[in-house]
């Protein structure tokens, strides 16, 4: 639905007040008991209590002098890409499309435009990957990155990271990857706070991988990156690491299963998010730090994973993490058939890029607090 007037979010007044009242809007998953982040989109309680009275009041409207903004996108030509691992062409620009809102991040020093692609009315889509050359000719830092999808209704989410051949540091894994954000419905866009910013090397590529999800009606998308620098060199880069394991076995009809994955800072570090990553048998997902005293500190937990919100949490602070923590994720399953989205609970699944598959992933951007050496 959409809500940029009064005459489109009338009709839909009941239905507001269901999801609010039930807790299913705004999404905000984490639970409250642990952790404090910058974009918790949860409402307080007054706010709450605010918006259900005036909906079971019959919405009475308020001033309704106001711009109306349209979301719409001018239309595309039609082409077909193979669903697999390519170089396709890409366009570097500095202009925003006619007719489209401004980009969230500000004016972009670069926009990476993918071919469009068409995506069927129904069926499950492969996920569509791409390796893209950076469009500078020299190491740069990006301080601001913005995924825009061409047309949103059929885009599940997109994951944007640098793949850049460099000299290992001290302290650094194999699994740790450059994030450049990426989209999912409700999040916001990749900006990096004073001081932090993301090295986008010479010579490196970008990796795209989108999700489609088709709804009923064939339609086409052409996904953009927009890029925008740092005046120089920051005072720390800001890295990306993963937890996961690919080791998932959920036997058919299982209430619920549980699998871990850690990892170890090597040097004392800055935690900035977390984000948890599971698809549609996924219960519950938990980011904890064991530090080397002993302790154990719950981060971030997720009582009611939901598959359609991939939440990046940000730490309204950033939390230190000493050199030995480590950082562990614990997630669950429910292949029993209780959950609402399972697509069959008779299959045995593990591992794999479908969605009727699973997969366990936690990522989590941090930064170390001084250089190796």
């Amino acid at each position: 639905m959409a809500l940029d007037s009064y005459e489109r979010v009338r009709p839909w007044g009941a239905a507001i007040e269901r999801a609010v009242a039930s807790g299913a809007m705004p999404p905000w998953h984490a639970d409250p008991a642990h952790g404090r982040f910058a974009n918790d989109r949860s409402l307080p309680p007054q706010e709450r209590e605010s918006l259900l009275l005036w909906l079971r009041s019959g919405l009475p409207a308020g001033d309704l002098r106001q711009v109306h903004v349209s979301a719409e996108s001018p239309p595309a030509q039609d082409c077909q890409l193979p669903h697999a691992l390519c170089r396709p062409p890409i366009a570097s620009v500095d202009s925003e499309r006619a007719g489209e809102p401004p980009w969230r991040i500000g004016t972009p020093d670069a926009i990476l435009e993918l071919p469009e692609v068409t995506v069927p009315a129904e069926g499950e889509v492969p996920y569509h990957s791409y390796m893209v050359p950076s469009p500078f000719d020299r190491d740069v830092w990006i301080e601001a990155a913005e995924t825009r999808p061409g047309n949103p209704a059929v885009v599940h989410h997109v994951i944007v990271e640098v793949a850049a051949p460099r000299a290992a540091a001290a302290g650094d894994d194999p699994r740790t990857v450059g994030s450049l954000g990426g989209y999912v419905p409700g999040d916001e866009p990749l900006v990096m706070p004073p001081g932090l910013a993301r090295l986008l090397p010479a010579g490196a590529q970008v990796f795209f991988q989108i999700h489609y999800t088709p709804n009923g009606e064939a339609a086409t998308d052409r996904t953009r990156l927009a890029l925008r620098l740092a005046k120089g060199p920051p005072r720390h880069e800001a890295r990306t690491g993963v937890v996961s394991n690919p080791f998932l076995w959920i036997p058919a009809g299982a209430p619920e299963v549980r699998a871990e994955a850690s990892w170890l800072f090597p040097r004392d570090a800055m935690l900035l998010s977390m984000r948890p990553h599971l698809h549609l048998r996924g219960r519950s997902f938990e980011f904890r730090a064991r530090y080397p005293d002993g302790t154990e500190e719950i981060l971030l937990r997720v009582p009611r994973w939901s598959f359609g919100w991939q939440t990046t949490y940000v730490l309204a602070e950033p939390k230190p993490m000493p050199v030995g923590t480590e950082l562990l994720c614990i997630a669950t399953w429910d292949n029993s058939g209780a959950g609402p989205d399972n697509p069959d609970p008779a299959a045995d699944v593990s591992w794999g890029e479908r969605t009727s598959d699973e997969m366990m992933i936690g990522f989590f951007d941090y930064y170390f607090v001084s250089p190796a050496g």
